[in-house]
């Protein structure tokens, strides 16, 4: 078996509010003069599979995200091999 390595990237969907990126982009507006006009937080997750092949590997992270990693009510994900 090999091993393959993944990226895992997490964003709240479009219509989900994000106050932490709310609060982050109006300090950099407010306190920092760097004029923002959009921001909103996410979060990566980096993973090392065991597997056959690559389809076999992706099987399985899309796997742990849908059942685990990702909350598919109020989140989208995104997988990239590194």
């Amino acid at each position: 078996m090999q091993k393959y390595r993944f990226v895992v990237d997490v964003q709240y969907k479009s219509n989900v509010r994000d106050p932490r990126g709310e609060m982050i982009k109006r300090v950099l507006n407010d306190e920092y003069d760097i004029p923002v006009t959009s921001l909103r937080l996410g979060k990566s997750i980096h993973l090392e599979i065991e597997a056959e092949n690559e389809g076999d590997a992706m099987k399985l992270v899309s796997k742990a995200c849908e059942k685990l990693l990702v909350n598919t009510v109020t989140e989208t994900y995104e997988v990239r091999r590194i």
